[in-house]
């Protein structure tokens, strides 16, 4: 262990060589483990939540607004092996604003969720009737909530009129196969009369082979030819996919950006260990220890150092994905309605991942640089320049090689969205390798320049370049990517206020109440006929939106009424409007991503039944990634209407007073207004990465700064004793910090626009089928270029007062 110590030694007498090493990865962990978790959780939560409600069923039967209780009771006595299950479902929310589920079932015949109790095929849940408001916990649900049997609690129908709930727990449950975590259970019967919803099903869910799936179609066609009752699988984890695709993604980016960042100030300590280490390596091996042994030592200390950084990432990214949960739910329950998703679940394959990302890249970026210098002489080891190598050739080398696998990533499209993500990372890459040859032209430059402090000021950090190089690399990578994040945000807001104000063509848009299950209601045929024949309705467009399969894969049929008033609202990018009942339109996200094109014939499937349509069209659409299809109105359920008026305010005010809560009055401009106050808390939490990024970045300068300091005491010492007094010394670092940092804000300019740009043209395309307009931002440039030099100058001064 005596090597051991010895490498050891040199962190008690540098410690910021310490900090530097163990702050970068730890940060860039923290960050990478927090994201992990965060994705984990969502997902993790939205399939349970799911799952509870479908057990081991595999099909439905979930009609818009809901189904007779008739229809259950008939398949069952014809069907009599049916496996089957009936269900009532609502959202709640308790004083502290949690979000439960209230799952109304058939309590004494599980059917298909008779494993979610722990029940087998003989032996199901106890359960007994004895209030008109009871309802059961799993045990462990219960124990954690602290509600013990016959307490009463008091929830809120997460329905329009937010009415209030009393429900008493009559029992508990032994959950099964899925913990049953923020699910109330009761009986049909009981939800009924809970929910006001009399004789009414919400869904009836299956257990059924392919075979028993196409019979039990057929009976629904045979028994209820007037009511489009169709069969639609049941797939959990498909609806999970399509969770916060675009939030996702944009966390995951950041997370691999902060790791990245992390790893560079890694690198660059280590660089500077080996310059100072050169004469005790040169010792150990003149004292008969082979270059393998001591390679294996430094292995050794860097998997301890990568160990520490990494368990200490683990426990603050912990910490940070619970203080960011509340962000993110908020985010997802704007976008996808209540969810019980605010439950932090750690993650054993993403702390793994975290873990390996740390300790693998640790050595992966130290152990070659050791090696290659563990090669030389003892002699040339000890006597060799205390420089770091540079190797300038293989770094551009290297540029340009990620370069051209770029453009061809870019040139083949079909390399999809794995290659507009490298393209992404690989742009930042390239230009933080060529940054170094880019800071020393400009040095060059500048160096003949200005008074005699300037110049002095100029030659000091052109000729301590490559002892910076790799922080400055770290804080271009960071405001390269967060002007470019910023600008993609920023363009995509615009997008979508620009699409907004074209769609919203209508002056008064009425909706009905939502369900209590957060589903879409339905407008009935009397307040409809009622609104249609109002005297200051001068134009109105029905619509409704179903959902739809086309090859499998989920998308949404939207229908309306295509009156000349809407039509300017649907720009076409491609083809005409439909004019036969068997044509729709296609949303650029459906061409994008599916490749539909004009002209196309497609198989839909919805709860109606199967239907061919021909695609005459393309327009441009921001409301639903899962692409989308435009028909005609062919009847049926009306969720909306948009209604033109030369008063609408007086319209509303009719409406409001005849109709009360019966519908939902939404004016265009409150409507554009939620809608981005929607889109601003979704990138709330991106925001909040992009900060700790930059924070990451400056860090690494700073502890850049330290160890540059503590490197050129001598050089400093010389200065004074030619008359350069302490002061003029700390005011020469600082303006060299300053300077450092506004020239590395200014190179990263173009290095963010570009990224932006491969963001907005390639990867939101290929992601989610979304082209949006380039929009400058000018105020992400302008705040780098003032908090770069300021943060750089506050680094250098902190690290001139212990130097000097």
């Amino acid at each position: 262990m005596l090597p051991l110590k010895a490498l050891l030694r040199l962190y008690r007498a540098h410690p910021w060589l310490l900090l530097m090493s163990l702050a970068g990865l730890t940060l860039g962990v923290t960050l990478v483990v927090a994201i992990e978790l965060l994705n984990h959780s969502a997902r993790t939560n939205f399939v349970a939540a799911r799952s509870q409600l479908a057990g081991e069923a595999n099909y439905r039967l979930a009609p818009q607004g809901g189904l007779d209780e008739q229809i259950y009771v008939r398949l069952a006595r014809s069907q009599p092996d049916l496996n089957a299950m009936p269900e009532l479902h609502a959202w709640l929310k308790d004083e502290q604003g949690r979000s439960f589920q209230l799952l109304g079932m058939d309590l004494f015949n599980p059917g298909p969720l008779r494993r979610l109790f722990g029940a087998t095929a003989d032996n199901g849940p106890d359960f007994s009737l004895t209030r008109a408001d009871s309802v059961w916990l799993s045990a462990p649900e219960a124990k954690r909530l602290g509600w013990s049997p016959g307490q009463s609690r008091t929830f809120v129908l997460g329905d329009e009129a937010k009415r209030p709930l009393t429900l008493t727990l009559a029992g508990t449950f032994e959950p099964g196969a899925v913990p049953m975590e923020r699910l109330l259970v009761t009986d049909i019967g009981l939800a009924q009369s809970l929910l006001g919803k009399a004789g009414r099903l919400d869904r009836i869910i299956f257990k059924a082979s392919e075979t028993q799936a196409q019979a039990l179609q057929a009976a629904l066609r045979t028994d209820f030819p007037d009511q489009p009752l169709w069969l639609e699988p049941i797939s959990p984890a498909l609806d999970a996919s399509q969770l916060g695709d675009a939030l996702a993604l944009n966390l995951t980016a950041l997370s691999l950006l902060a790791m990245a960042v992390g790893l560079f100030l890694v690198f660059n300590a280590q660089r500077f260990v080996q310059s100072v280490r050169r004469p005790l390596l040169a010792q150990l091996i003149i004292l008969g220890m082979a270059p393998r042994r001591v390679l294996g030592w430094l292995m050794l200390e860097l998997a301890l150092l990568a160990s520490i950084g990494t368990l200490l990432g683990l426990l603050l990214g912990s910490l940070l994905a619970l203080a960011l949960m509340g962000q993110l739910t908020q985010a997802l329950a704007d976008l996808y309605g209540p969810n019980p998703i605010d439950l932090l679940r750690l993650s054993p394959a993403s702390l793994g991942k975290a873990l390996v990302l740390g300790l693998a890249g640790t050595l992966a970026a130290n152990l070659p640089g050791w090696w290659q210098l563990l090669r030389q002489s003892p002699l040339a080891l000890r006597e060799g320049n205390s420089r770091p190598p540079a190797h300038p050739w293989q770094r551009r080398g290297l540029a340009i090689a990620i370069l051209l696998l770029c453009a061809l990533c870019l040139w083949r499209p079909d390399t999809g969205l794995g290659g507009a993500l490298f393209v992404a990372g690989g742009w930042l890459l390239a230009m933080a390798l060529i940054l170094p040859d880019a800071l020393r032209s400009l040095l060059g430059r500048l160096r003949a320049r200005g008074p005699l402090t300037a110049r002095l000021g100029v030659a000091e950090t052109l000729y301590h370049l490559d002892r910076t190089a790799i922080a400055v690399m770290a804080l271009q990578l960071a405001i390269a990517a967060a002007i470019g994040i910023g600008v993609m945000v920023s363009s995509f807001r615009s997008s979508v206020e620009i699409w907004l104000g074209q769609r919203l063509a209508a002056d008064l848009y009425v909706t009905a109440p939502k369900g209590v299950a957060g589903s879409r209601g339905a407008l009935d045929e009397q307040t409809l006929t009622a609104i249609l024949a109002a005297p200051d309705v001068s134009a109105a467009s029905r619509r409704a939106v179903l959902p739809a399969r086309w090859q499998g894969q989920p998308i949404e049929w939207a229908q309306m009424d295509f009156i000349p008033e809407l039509k300017a609202a649907y720009p076409l990018l491609a083809g005409r409007w439909p004019a036969a009942p068997d044509e729709v339109l296609a949303s650029e996200p459906l061409t994008v991503r599916l490749g539909v094109q004009v002209g196309q014939r497609l198989e839909v499937t919805s709860e109606g039944g199967p239907r061919a349509f021909t695609v005459t069209g393309v327009y441009q659409d921001y409301g639903s990634d899962k692409g989308q299809i435009l028909h005609a109105f062919e009847g049926g359920a009306v969720q909306s209407l948009a209604l033109f008026s030369p008063d609408p305010e007086g319209l509303g005010d009719r409406l409001r007073s005849q109709f009360g809560e019966q519908v939902n009055l939404l004016p265009a401009p409150a409507i554009h207004a939620a809608a981005l106050r929607v889109f601003d808390q979704t990138f709330v939490v991106t925001e909040l990465l992009k900060l700790l990024i930059l924070g990451i970045a400056f860090v690494g300068i700073g502890s850049a700064f330290m160890v540059l300091g503590l490197a050129r005491r001598g050089e400093l010492l010389t200065l004074q004793s030619l008359g350069i007094g302490p002061r003029h010394c700390r005011r020469l670092l600082v303006w060299q910090g300053a300077g450092l940092g506004l020239l590395t804000a200014l190179l990263a300019l173009p290095v963010g626009y570009g990224l932006a740009w491969v963001l907005i043209e390639v990867v939101n395309p290929r992601a989610f089928g979304w082209r949006l307009a380039f929009e400058a931002a000018p105020l992400h440039a302008v705040t780098a270029l003032l908090l770069a030099p300021v943060c750089g100058a506050l680094a250098s001064w902190y690290a001139a007062r212990r130097v000097v």
